[in-house]
């Protein structure tokens, strides 16, 4: 996760201030064993490519300007089709950039969408390669509201210490040391129709890439259904149910639930804090309410507690963390 920080230490900007803003507690994250949640990732690419002014966050010898994939977006929101997206896509970078080629191809029943970058050594740990083809399966699943079914996935590289995690980002096989970097699937979801309005869009680009660090409505696991249960129980202020209530309203035993969490990586206390910062910062930033509002609606006693909390989460004072946000 931390790799997309390379363009950040190569400028030697702050990338512990960058962090703190992501809502990650940069004296935690030097912690191994400390799992981040998709949230706070997704803010810290998307705060990475504006701190660089850079959507290919410095992995390429030209940069992309921020601001490109969204320009791109509003002219794709006019295509019938997922095919004539892609198309267009492919020729929407050909004309912005020598650093990225995308190409479509289509043999028989199978499409491929292949992803060259013009000097691929600079792009570290393979990041930006993994990356655009993240948001290249994602994003075109959003637009048809369905998940597009990989056949197959290549990259042009060897099979990273990070293998089992890309098994879980492009589901189906996987090939390494490949001619091209590419995507396969049935060529019939070419001919699919965009079903996104553009209101829908103006919200998928506000939380870009928020939206494409699962597979649209492919997040099953325990933590995302206790995440849903929480925030479809709770009304203006968070509630938070016993274990065991949960465990019986999903049908399983309250062992079951502990241990499927600990499979997960995580535990119902961690997820509940997670709930917790991420309406705090919700409400903060987007709502401008105040800590002792914001306080009372995710559940704690007094401010104070709240305060001591959010600074563990972040590593910033709730108030620091607004400043940041508001001088940006």
């Amino acid at each position: 996760m931390t790799t997309c920080l390379h363009g950040i230490h190569r400028r030697q900007l702050n990338h512990k201030e960058l962090l703190a803003r992501a809502g990650i507690n940069p004296s935690v994250i030097e912690q191994t064993t400390h799992r981040v949640h998709t949230d706070q990732v997704a803010r810290l690419f998307r705060l990475t490519q504006q701190a660089l002014n850079d959507e290919f966050m410095g992995f390429t010898a030209q940069p992309c300007k921020y601001g490109i994939f969204a320009t791109l977006c509003q002219l794709v929101s006019h295509c019938k089709t997922l095919g004539e997206l892609l198309e267009k896509a492919s020729y929407f970078y050909s004309l912005i950039t020598d650093e990225l080629q995308i190409q479509l191809n289509i043999e028989g029943h199978t499409a491929e969408l292949s992803f060259n970058l013009q000097r691929p050594e600079l792009d570290k740990g393979h990041f930006l390669t993994e990356f655009l083809m993240v948001i290249w399966h994602r994003f075109p699943s959003w637009y048809i509201a369905e998940a597009i079914r990989l056949r197959e996935t290549h990259f042009i590289h060897s099979a990273p210490a990070h293998q089992d995690e890309l098994r879980v980002m492009f589901p189906g096989s996987l090939s390494f040391n490949q001619a091209k970097n590419s995507l396969f699937f049935d060529a019939q979801y070419l001919d699919k129709s965009l079903v996104r309005t553009s209101r829908e869009l103006d919200i998928f680009l506000t939380n870009h890439p928020a939206d494409i660090m699962t597979i649209p409505g492919e997040d099953h696991s325990l933590e995302a259904q206790i995440e849903r249960n929480i925030l479809n129980l709770s009304g203006e202020k968070l509630l938070f149910p016993k274990a065991g209530e949960l465990a019986t309203k999903m049908n399983i035993s309250s062992l079951t639930l502990y241990r499927r969490l600990q499979q997960e990586g995580t535990s119902y206390q961690t997820i509940k804090d997670n709930v917790r910062r991420e309406v705090a910062i919700d409400k903060l930033v987007k709502e401008g309410l105040s800590v002792d509002e914001v306080s009372e609606i995710v559940g704690f006693a007094e401010p104070r507690s709240f305060t001591r909390a959010f600074k563990h989460w972040t590593g910033l004072s709730p108030r620091n963390y607004c400043k940041y946000h508001k001088t940006r």
